[in-house]
Parts: C-alpha cells; sequence; structure tokens
C-alpha cells in the first residue's frame, strides 16, 4: 500500500510539474509576443509583403524630399527649406536677451513639419486597412526624417476644440499637415483614386509630399476660379479637379473679377464652364470692371489659365471670345439664322459608348502639345473627352508647318500670331482621329481626315524676352499660357479618378504652365482586387483571444493526455 502511495504521488508530482511547464511556456510566449508588437509598433517593424509593395516609401518620394525638384534650380526641398527656416530662427534668437532665447528644441519643435491625426493612434494604425495605409506612409516619413516630422493624434470628439483652429476639419478621418503657420487638412479620400464606389487606387505618398513642398515654399501660389458668369463654382465644381490642384501645391481662391483685382501671387486663372459673358468697359460699365483688361493684364506676366467651354452654350460669350481669339482660340459653333448650334466631336471608333460622345483624344506628337503630353503618353495613358466641342485657330492666326530642326520634315501644323510687337503661337495637344465627325443640332457638319483631325484641347505660348547680362537678350521659361478645351467634362470626377490619364496629364501640364515644382513620378499604388479588405475592431479581439486560448487549452489537453497515460502504466 506504501509503495502503491509512494508511486501515485510520483506520478501527480511529475504530471504536476509538466502541467506547470507548459502554462509557464505558454505565459513566456505570450509575454514575448506583446513585448514584441508593442516594439514592432513603435519601432515601425513591417515588411511589406504586398505584391505591389502598396505600403513602402519610394526612392521617388525619399529623394523629393532630401533633394526637391532637380527641374527646377531652387531648391524645393521640403527638408532643406526648413533647416534654412531653422537657420533663421537660430540667427534672430541669438539677437534676444538670454531670457528670452528658445532652446534648440524649441526652435525644431517650431520649424518641424506635424502630420496631425483626428482620432487615436490605435484607431489609425489597426481599425482598417484605409487608414493603416495613410498612417504607415506618415509614420515612414517621421522614421526617415526624425528631425523634420513628427506624428500627434487628437481625438476630435473628446477635444474638438483642438483642431478649431483649423479650418475644413469635418471628421475623425482628416488629416491636419502643419507647418510653423500654414497648414493643410486632407480628408481619408483625397489619398486614394476611386473608380465610383469603388477604391482603385493609393496615392499617399504625392498628397503628403505636395503639402510638404506646398507648406514650406516662401509663397504657395495660388489659382484663382472666376465667378460671376454662371461658371461652376465650390460648392459643384469637381471635388477630384479642386483636389488635384491642392496636391500640386496651389490655394484654391474664388474671385469676381469686376469686384476684385487678381491676387499678385495667382499663377494661374481657371474660367469653368460660363454661361454669361465677360464685363467689358464702356458706356455702362466703369474701367474698374473690366475683367477682359484684368485678365489681360494678368496675363501680360508670366502667368496662366485654363478655359473649359461647354458644348451645351447655345450662344457666343462675345467678350471673352474674342479675347480668346486674340491667343490664336475659336470655338467651333454652327449659324443658323440668328441661331448658334455648338458642334459636338462623334466618333463610333474610338468611344466609350455606344452613341460616339465619349471619345477617346488623340496625342500630338510634334511642338508644345507633344512637350507636354510626352511623359504620359510614354505611359500608355488613355484621355477621355465627352461631348467635346472642337476649336479651331481663330481667324487671326497664320498657319505654319512645324519642324524639329531647320532643314526637317513637315511633321504638322501650328499657329503664329503677330501684332503689336506681341509674338504668340498656339499648339494642338490632343486631336480626334481621321474617322471623326462633328454634329450640330443633331446633323453631320463636317468629316474629318488625316489632314484636318479637330482639335480638343489647344495651348497657346507668348515667350518673353529677358536682357540677363550685357552681351545679349536670352529667352528663358517666363512664358505665359492659356489651354482651351470645349469639355468641362474632361476634368470631371468620372474623369479624374477612373482609370484615364487625364489627371496625370493636369499634373504634368500644371508642372510646366505654373513654373511650380509639382511632384510627378510619384505612381499610383493600384490595388490588384480593386478592394481594401478591412476587419472591425470587435473581429480583432476575437481572433486574439482565439489564437491565445486555442493554443493554451490545446497544450493542456496534452498534459492532461500525457499525466493520464502516465496513471494508467
Amino acid at each position: 500500500m506504501k509503495l502503491f502511495k509512494a508511486g501515485l504521488a510520483r506520478k501527480v508530482r511529475y504530471g504536476g510539474v509538466t502541467a506547470v511547464l507548459t502554462a509557464a511556456i505558454i505565459a513566456i510566449v505570450i509575454i514575448i509576443n506583446v513585448i514584441f508588437t508593442a516594439l514592432a509598433h513603435k519601432k515601425l517593424w513591417y515588411t511589406d509583403l504586398t505584391p505591389d509593395v502598396e505600403f513602402t516609401l519610394t526612392d521617388t518620394c525619399i529623394s523629393y524630399m532630401k533633394n526637391g525638384d532637380p527641374t527646377f534650380t531652387e531648391s524645393t526641398s521640403p527638408i532643406a527649406k526648413i533647416n534654412d527656416f531653422r537657420e533663421e530662427l537660430r540667427t534672430k534668437n541669438n539677437e534676444l536677451p538670454e531670457d528670452q532665447r528658445l532652446s534648440e528644441e524649441q526652435i525644431k519643435e517650431k520649424t518641424q513639419i506635424e502630420i496631425i491625426f483626428c482620432d487615436e493612434e490605435l484607431s489609425w494604425c489597426t481599425d482598417d486597412m484605409a487608414r493603416k495605409y495613410v498612417w504607415k506612409t506618415a509614420a515612414d516619413l517621421a522614421l526617415e526624417f526624425p528631425d523634420h516630422i513628427k506624428l500627434t493624434y487628437v481625438n476630435i470628439y473628446r477635444n474638438p476644440t483642438a483642431v478649431s483652429k483649423y479650418e475644413g476639419v469635418s471628421s475623425a478621418s482628416d488629416i491636419i499637415i502643419k507647418c510653423g503657420t500654414e497648414y493643410r487638412v486632407r480628408s481619408l479620400k483625397n489619398f486614394y483614386y476611386m473608380d465610383g464606389e469603388t477604391v482603385v487606387a493609393y496615392n499617399g505618398e504625392k498628397v503628403f509630399v505636395s503639402a510638404f513642398m506646398a507648406l514650406t515654399r516662401s509663397k504657395s501660389p495660388v489659382v484663382c476660379f472666376t465667378t460671376g458668369h454662371g461658371e461652376e463654382t465650390s460648392a459643384n465644381l469637381s471635388v477630384a479637379f479642386v483636389t488635384l490642384l491642392e496636391n500640386a501645391g496651389y490655394e484654391p481662391k474664388w474671385i469676381d473679377l469686376t469686384k476684385e483685382e487678381i491676387p499678385a501671387d495667382c499663377r494661374l486663372m481657371v474660367i469653368f464652364e460660363p454661361t454669361g459673358d465677360f464685363v467689358t468697359a464702356d458706356g455702362l460699365s466703369a474701367a474698374a470692371n473690366d475683367e477682359i483688361r484684368k485678365l489681360d493684364e494678368y496675363l501680360a506676366n508670366d502667368n496662366s489659365l485654363m478655359v473649359f467651354m461647354s458644348a451645351t452654350l447655345t450662344s457666343p460669350l462675345n467678350n471673352l471670345e474674342e479675347y480668346l481669339e486674340e491667343w490664336g482660340i475659336s470655338f467651333d459653333r454652327q449659324q443658323e439664322g440668328g441661331i448658334y448650334h455648338p458642334q459636338r466631336v462623334q466618333d463610333i471608333s474610338q468611344s466609350f459608348d455606344e452613341y460616339g460622345f465619349n471619345i477617346k483624344g488623340d496625342y500630338v506628337t510634334y511642338g508644345l502639345g507633344n512637350d507636354i503630353t510626352s511623359a504620359v503618353r510614354e505611359d500608355g495613358k488613355t484621355m477621355i473627352f465627352p461631348n467635346a466641342m472642337p476649336i479651331s485657330y481663330s481667324g487671326n492666326v497664320t498657319n505654319s508647318g512645324y519642324r524639329d530642326t531647320e532643314d526637317g520634315p513637315v511633321l504638322g501644323n501650328y499657329g503664329v500670331l503677330s501684332d503689336d510687337g506681341q509674338y504668340r503661337q498656339i499648339f494642338d495637344m490632343f486631336v480626334s482621329s481621321k474617322n471623326a465627325k462633328t454634329i450640330a443640332n443633331g446633323v453631320e457638319v463636317e468629316s474629318a481626315n488625316k489632314g484636318n483631325l479637330f482639335k480638343l484641347m489647344t495651348i497657346s505660348v507668348q515667350d518673353r524676352l529677358v536682357q540677363e547680362d550685357n552681351y545679349g537678350i536670352t529667352t528663358i521659361d517666363k512664358a505665359s499660357y492659356v489651354i482651351a478645351c470645349g469639355c468641362p467634362q474632361f476634368a470631371s470626377e468620372a474623369a479624374l479618378t477612373g482609370s484615364y490619364g487625364n489627371s496625370d496629364f493636369l499634373n504634368y501640364t500644371l508642372r510646366k504652365i505654373g513654373h511650380e515644382p509639382v511632384p510627378v513620378g510619384l505612381e499610383f499604388r493600384w490595388f490588384g482586387d480593386y478592394t481594401i479588405d478591412t476587419i472591425e475592431t470587435k473581429a480583432i479581439r476575437t481572433y486574439t483571444l482565439v489564437l491565445t486560448l486555442v493554443p493554451a487549452i490545446i497544450s493542456l489537453g496534452a498534459g492532461i493526455v500525457v499525466l493520464v497515460r502516465r496513471k494508467n502504466r
């Protein structure tokens, strides 16, 4: 009996030790897992296993941050600009009495870029992939440039006054990007490209870098949209178009030229789908209200204008269109008696619908149009022009053959205007195919052919000669540009957020005509299945409990089995 009890006690003791050891090992694994997870979160120990590397910072993005845009001679590097700000602040700081001077930490804090997330950190880094993509890009930027970028989190539900000074904040998915007294507010949607209601691509690097470049410029350029002529306004203008301009570093404003002067820092004017004419000085209107004069004086400097005219406009806007003719631009309409019918380009062979009016635009491969569109063309991007009204060169234009070299072959035609000492040229950027025709009031007006393609978008330019030294005059890029398009839908939400190249084209164009650095080459990260999978917090807790308890239960069960088998041996 004693021998039996001793054997039983030994088996129980061994079994108990095994169970305790198993539990201790499980506890150690859990503790290590918790510690590693915390360190991984703090130190960003993540490996990007996505097929297209959606999370990882690209070399192009890092190069823009460190070196700026190599196209521009003036440094546009956000890092270099911040370092310049700091040196200026240090110089001013040293001139203050010692008891009023800032510490080096305070100087850095005043001059660094702050990315403010309008919610708790946990909700950005774990709640869903849409937020996590943005958070990861921001976190990587802060990790790459720790002295220049920091992340801050504000729960706007608990502390709404913390962001009350930032206009434009409307939800916990908003992000404030701040440097000094300047800031930009971006919504979560700004970081993605949508195809209808479906997310198809991520563009976080460009949104952040564009904001950084805008915030650290000496002065951000302004884009002014005209009002007072029935134009689309901020309330119903394509959100994607305004966002594109903001991401290119422009600050959008809306202006009534009959009451206001064009701001000195305005680099681009946009006339978007006007239905009423512009005012000129006459017996009824004072010279101060002359909108055409203001536009002309504005374009006398190295500024630019974009005009989107609608094919639904039946009557010409005489004052505006007479001025555009001075830039070689004429919108095509068919006149029957005293009634005008806008022409529309129809091309069944290159249409995205069965009626032939949502057409593909063909690239022009010579001249200034080619210079601007070549990068997008090389990427194989398709341009869509829905319900486009064609453009012709105005009657004051002299057609000329374009050659790459003096003795080279004629590659195509462009227009020349020379009047009162002003020399302007007009080039095609996009044209129809040779199978297109124009329709007005339901009747065919004209058919295209190889030598007569309908112009869908043109660009007029006036270069200026600048005296650089005592030995001669050199032409430098201080030109004025006027872009004309008879298709406001070119900049619509569908055209800019779909799979077309309209947004890429506008980005490259803004870089040329705005004389400002616009980060190009920061590509969209296209999602292979066109969706972002999300896991709710409740599901995350369930998975955590399952993955924690199941191994423990299995181990405990194995320990009991071992104990029972030993007992029965």
